[in-house]
């Protein structure tokens, strides 16, 4: 049996937690740059869709009646990190499939337990964290995702739905359109609509080779997961990572090479320290930017790729490639909205091959530098210590006017408590 918990409004909740005077009220988080919405509280919901963009809500936000927040994602990581830590409270299988939904392993819990289990997952996790959840219980993965899909639309429901107990499963799978299935994509979605499979029940009961030829492998466990059977285990070892992308709209539009090097080198400095977090070095690096896809009647863009030899995640080397990337990409006279860093043939640090051919490096040193940069800049904060290449005070950095605090990870931002005790009272301290 699987159980797939889903944070609800996750983005939102994390705001809420340490504001708890906005429950009950329309609160939206906003993408990077301040862009558009991407978390919405249930009572926004009511209001405005999912990414409408802040130009179009402003006056709401203005007036009190939406509540916004920009992008913190360190905030929202760490508070992941913490929902996760609970749900191993309960079971040796998680696997965290993105940063508000998880997969755990209920093989060793009783069957008839299992809906009370979910419960007590729920009060767990909000008490821990403060963050609601919704789960789902099924026999399959697939279908876990629909039970928690399920589980947070209807209040009746009290945040769990465990398939097992549902006498019919055409009734709730009827409700379900194909392309909200886990693992169908929209060129999926196209495909089956085309055939006249709308909805999750009608794939179930599609034919095995038809789905086999039209959707691949892949679309086939899909359907036998619908069926009931298990095609999908639970991976309690996170693979290794492909690549490390690095990405950001600028505050405004950027037209000199310094300002693209600037930020260049500060998405590098990030990529760089995700790879050592990883243990993985990188084989290749590519720098890429472009002008507005909406603003500029005639947009460019340009990326560049050098290959590293040998695959490293030292800063300094990876900077020192980007910057020079850069300048061979930048084109003088045009509006750069974006750039990209991504790392790629990524390799354990443990597994690179050395080079005879290559000019000698210094690697114990270089590692131990890095090391000790790492541990500053996280006992501290980020960027405490820093290259140069960063700049002093760049003036390109995204948006972020509604931000709030990082309250778990800065010690600054830290919520303070206060007691208060009426005269001739006290509150005893246990020493």
């Amino acid at each position: 049996m699987f159980g797939l918990i889903d944070c609800n409004n996750f983005f939102v909740s994390c705001e809420r937690v340490f504001q708890p005077e906005l429950e009950g009220k329309p609160v939206v988080v906003l993408s990077n740059n301040d862009g558009c919405v991407v978390s919405r509280s249930n009572e926004a919901k009511q209001i405005i869709p999912m990414q409408t963009t802040l130009f179009a809500i402003r006056h709401l936000v203005n007036q009190g009646k939406i509540h916004a927040f920009s992008s913190n994602p360190v905030l929202y990581r760490d508070m992941s990190r913490r929902v996760i830590a609970t749900l191993e409270q309960f079971s040796p299988e998680v696997e965290q499939y993105s940063i508000d939904e998880a997969f755990l392993g209920l093989h060793r819990f009783p069957a008839d337990s299992l809906t009370d289990r979910a419960q007590q997952i729920r009060r767990r996790v909000h008490q821990w964290t403060g963050i609601p959840v919704s789960v789902g219980i099924a026999s399959t993965k697939t279908l876990s995702k629909i039970a928690a899909h399920l589980a947070k639309r209807d209040p009746s429901l009290e945040g769990v739905l465990n398939l097992e107990t549902v006498a019919s499963l055409e009734g709730l799978l009827t409700q379900v359109e194909v392309g909200k299935v886990w693992g169908i994509g929209r060129n999926s979605k196209a495909k089956l609509n085309a055939a006249g499979i709308v909805t999750a029940w009608q794939l179930r009961q599609a034919e095995d080779r038809w789905v086999q030829k039209h959707l691949g492998i892949l679309g086939l466990r899909t359907m036998l997961e619908l069926r009931g059977t298990a095609c999908f285990a639970i991976q309690t070892v996170e693979p290794q990572k492909k690549m490390r992308i690095v990405s950001r709209s600028f505050g405004h539009l950027v037209t000199e090479l310094a300002d693209i090097k600037e930020a260049v080198a500060t998405y590098t400095t990030r990529c760089a320290e995700k790879l050592r977090l990883d243990g993985l070095a990188a084989g290749c690096l590519s720098v890429s930017m472009r002008t507005s896809r909406y603003r500029d009647s005639h947009p460019y863009q340009a990326a560049r790729s050098a290959v590293l030899e040998p695959p490293t995640n030292d800063t300094a080397v990876l900077i020192r490639t980007a910057m020079r990337l850069a300048e061979a990409a930048f084109e003088l006279g045009y509006e750069y909205q974006k750039a990209k860093v991504i790392a790629t043939e990524l390799v354990a640090v443990n597994e690179i091959q050395g080079n005879l051919l290559a000019e000698p490096v210094d690697s114990e040193q270089q590692v131990r530098l890095m090391q000790v940069m790492d541990r500053l800049n996280r006992r501290f904060s980020s960027d405490t210590i820093k290259f140069g290449a960063l700049g002093l005070s760049p003036d390109w950095k995204m948006k972020s006017a509604y931000f709030s605090q990082q309250y778990t990870t800065d010690w600054e931002a830290l919520p303070q408590v206060e007691v208060w005790s009426a005269p001739g009272h006290s509150f005893p301290i246990d020493r």
